[in-house]
């Protein structure tokens, strides 16, 4: 075995449950999603309860890392375990159809899952869709299909698609309802694109989600944390930070993905616990770190402001520095770099166009705390960097 794998591989991780980190994982529990839960299950009710005398539609709308996949999947949890306990012939299906690429490969998904060896070349659309139906006659199943991100093939190929799978019984004797249809799209603007046939086969059933607040995604971020990570390896303050710069799109996604990657730079340090200084590392390994321009264009006071807080972020290892703990150091690194303080007026100027370059973000602290405050934070970049990369310029600067 290489060296340098048996080393890396012997070194202890912060990790004990990579599992939980994954972006596919489904939690037991979906936090802040219990009442749009509630609501898909209630509108298959009567599909759940009377399979085959009625047929449902629902549309899931919402942005990047609000639950849509995760609350459809959980659903389809749900149904098999009720299915099989009841003895239904009750199916769910979930398909990607970004990732199917077309209308015809996403049918042919569908079918797939009750036989795996169909070929993909040799059937037309309208064969496939037969052979579905005869799949459900012949066995009496009920089908729940969820199409995730089916806006993806409607603007490419059209919205038969969704006409086809909601009238796909109609010339049957018997007529039983067996397919219902949960869309995923990130906006309803997606109705915009189907006709008024495939229109009129669609219910206005939407369940939207909210973007996560940030108190809701420190939930979310807290609960994977205490399933992933040993006890008391991850900071508040790295977790606070995490909340923080994924609220900024409600992104659950992103925070547990920064969550994972913060962990696995901890890991990689050799740290005990994951720290702020962590996470800025994991959001600049994700978004592009601090451009060379930005600092350079800056002048010296506007330099040693942000050198003031990077430093201070960097020694205490908290997500946030105060306003009066920014002005503590900037005075002295402007003895150490001989350049003349200026008032606290010019100071907060210097902070308010760090902030307007998205360098920094800057808070009012809560209402708890004693008086309120400005609250200083670099989400992007790690605060080493940054030190580093000021000194240099300032080194440069005075040659």
């Amino acid at each position: 075995m290489d060296r340098i794998l048996e080393e890396e591989l012997k070194k202890p991780s912060l990790i004990k449950n990579p599992r939980v980190l994954d972006l596919k994982y489904i939690p037991k529990k979906l936090l802040h999603r219990e009442e749009e839960q509630k609501m898909l299950i209630q509108y298959f009710k009567p599909v759940i309860e009377h399979p085959g005398t009625y047929s449902q539609r629902v549309s899931i709308v919402g942005a990047i890392g609000t639950g849509k996949t995760a609350i459809a999947l959980k659903f389809g949890e749900m149904i098999k375990v009720y299915s099989t306990q009841k003895n239904l012939n009750l199916k769910y299906v979930h398909i990607n159809c970004r990732r199917a690429r077309s209308s015809f490969l996403t049918l042919l998904e569908i079918v797939r899952k009750f036989n795996p060896h169909i070929p993909v070349r040799g059937f037309s659309p309208e064969e496939i869709l037969k052979m579905l139906t005869e799949i459900l006659n012949r066995k009496n199943l009920f089908l729940v299909v969820t199409l995730d991100e089916i806006d993806f093939v409607i603007r490419r190929d059209g919205p038969n698609i969704l006409y086809d799978l909601t009238r796909l019984t109609d010339e049957e004797i018997d007529k039983k309802e067996r397919v219902s249809i949960i869309t995923i799209v990130r906006d309803i603007a997606f109705r915009t694109m189907l006709d008024e046939s495939t229109l009129s086969t669609l219910r206005q059933n939407i369940i939207s989600l909210d973007p996560y607040t940030e108190d809701q995604l420190l939930d979310i971020i807290t609960d994977r944390t205490e399933q992933a990570f040993f006890e008391d390896t991850v900071s508040k303050e790295a977790l606070a930070l995490i909340a923080d710069i994924a609220s900024q799109n409600g992104d659950a996604r992103y925070a547990i993905e920064l969550l994972e990657r913060a962990g696995m730079y901890a890991d990689h340090k050799q740290s005990l616990r994951v720290l702020p200084e962590h996470v800025r590392y994991a959001n600049a390994s994700i978004h592009p770190v601090i451009r060379q321009e930005i600092i350079k264009d800056i002048n010296s006071q506007q330099k040693i402001t942000l050198l003031a807080i990077a430093r201070k972020l960097k020694t205490t290892q908290k997500a946030y520095a105060t306003m009066g703990e920014v002005e503590e150091i900037y005075q002295t690194l402007c003895e150490e770099f001989q350049l003349p303080t200026r008032s606290h007026t010019q100071l907060w100027e210097y902070i308010q166009y760090l902030q307007n370059c998205d360098v920094i973000t800057t808070r009012l602290s809560s209402k708890g705390q004693r008086g309120q405050t400005t609250l200083i934070s670099l989400p992007d970049v790690s605060a080493e960097i940054i030190e580093k990369t000021i000194k240099e310029q300032l080194k440069k600067e005075r040659e």
